[in-house]
């Protein structure tokens, strides 16, 4: 991708012992994240560790160009049940891997293992997998989508995938019979977190075939809501358009279970 500096890189384990309940290893294909999205949590952990390259998040990538050889030689010590979470750190699916293929091999190798897995991306480039996905006998995918209206995509995410392309991918997924979630996170100060966009998402995400959404609030809000905030206020310039008014976490709560309710759509604040 234009502006990012891409390096290659050994690493020496590909899989980490994760702390978060959702699964017991993470996997991450690269280091680094060219889509940069202005409300990513990555670059605030990388800053409080005092990483120098946390304020240049999204213009440079490092690619494990053994990570699948270290990934078969860790996964023999690896418990049948544990769960192994792929993308938590930056997406493994992002436009380097139209090159290196490291997500794919990742995949394949795993595919040899009983172990459930779980991918979360917002690339339209997964699409290529689904032959290696069916292979695997417990998997799930989480399409990151924190709003369907592409106009707040072209601002907060402008170098992420189309909201357009997600839809596809969506849809691909579901009509390949393997689970999909909607991540609906972080949900934006100003943007998203209102009656309007609870209705709509979980109505798109019914139209989708999607039976499931994660939502949630933006972490580290004392440290990303400023440039979020001069975010907005460029969106509503670009757009022209009134923000609804922001609920606070219990009213939106409420009407995110009213619209899963009548959605069918699995959703909890």
């Amino acid at each position: 991708m234009e502006g990012v500096a891409v390096r290659e890189i050994l690493c020496k384990t590909i899989l980490n012992r994760s702390r978060m309940g959702f699964a017991e290893y993470t996997v991450n294909a690269y280091q680094g994240c060219a889509f940069g999205c202005a409300y990513c949590y990555v670059p605030v952990l990388r800053a409080r560790r005092g990483q120098a390259d946390a304020d240049r998040w999204g213009g440079w990538v490092e690619v494990k160009t053994n990570a699948a050889d270290v990934l078969r030689r860790q996964m023999l010590r690896v418990e049948p049940e544990a769960r192994i979470s792929i993308g938590t750190a930056a997406d493994s699916w992002q436009p380097v891997e139209r090159k290196y293929g490291i997500a794919r091999a990742i995949l394949h190798e795993l595919s040899y293992y009983p172990n459930p897995v779980q991918i979360v991306t917002r690339s339209p480039l997964l699409l290529r997998d689904i032959d290696l996905l069916r292979r695997i006998p417990n998997v799930w995918i989480g399409v990151s989508i924190p709003t369907f209206d592409d106009s707040v995509r072209r601002v907060f995410e402008p170098r992420a995938p189309t909201i357009a392309a997600r839809r596809r991918l969506v849809r691909a997924l579901v009509e390949a019979d393997l689970r999909v979630r909607l991540f609906w996170c972080p949900l934006l100060p100003g943007v998203t977190d209102n009656a309007k966009a609870a209705r709509e998402y979980l109505e798109e995400a019914a139209a989708l075939g999607v039976r499931k959404v994660f939502c949630e609030t933006m972490n580290y809000g004392e440290m990303l809501g400023s440039a979020v905030h001069e975010l907005r206020l460029r969106w509503q310039a670009e757009t022209g358009r009134e923000p609804e008014p922001s609920l606070s976490r219990y009213a939106l709560a409420r009407e995110i279970a009213r619209w899963s309710a009548r959605t069918g759509v699995a959703c909890r604040l």
